[in-house]
């Protein structure tokens, strides 16, 4: 074999073939593929942890409540009120939005809090308000209904109403 006879052999293959093109495709696809799904778990991971992190703050806060006044609140005005409070809970904007029902679009910062009465009708007093409910979205959750409910005090068979909706 000749110089000139391998100087032409090198020349004639130069370049990919469409085979190796299209498993570099295939590879490519299957690592987007990949993140895809890992992206999608991340999300829905750290939307859980804000709904659920927003109904523990309101818990939390109703617990204060309940501690410092003997009873809990019958309205919204009463836990957004007093800004130096411990209890203090700012509500309708930002990030913890009451009254709400909780979805899929906006449950990492709204829940639905409702104060609960031992009588099955709307509190007229704060002494009737027996119990809150807090609502919240739980994004982790696969198929079924997606809300969840933390009560705190005696919900059970009591009429429960949104706080801010019964008399002041």
């Amino acid at each position: 074999m000749s110089l000139k006879n391998i100087k032409s052999n090198t020349q004639a293959q130069k370049g990919f073939t469409i085979v190796e093109l299209l498993i570099v495709v295939v590879v490519i696809a299957i690592l987007a593929a990949i993140t895809i799904v890992s992206y999608n778990g991340i999300t829905n991971r750290a939307n859980a942890s804000a709904s659920k992190s927003t109904a523990a703050t309101w818990q939390k806060k109703v617990e204060l409540y309940n501690g410092e006044k003997g009873s809990y609140p019958r309205t919204s005005a009463q836990v957004s009120g007093d800004t130096t409070a411990t209890w203090y809970m700012p509500t309708g904007t930002g990030s913890s939005v009451i009254n709400v029902n909780p979805d899929a679009t906006n449950g990492k910062s709204k829940v639905r809090v409702q104060a609960c009465s031992s009588t099955g009708t709307a509190p007229a007093a704060d002494a009737d308000v027996v119990g809150i409910k807090i609502s919240y979205w739980e994004y982790d959750k696969t198929g079924g209904a997606a809300v969840t409910t933390n009560s705190i005090g005696a919900t059970m068979g009591a009429g429960c109403v949104d706080l801010g909706t019964s008399a002041t």
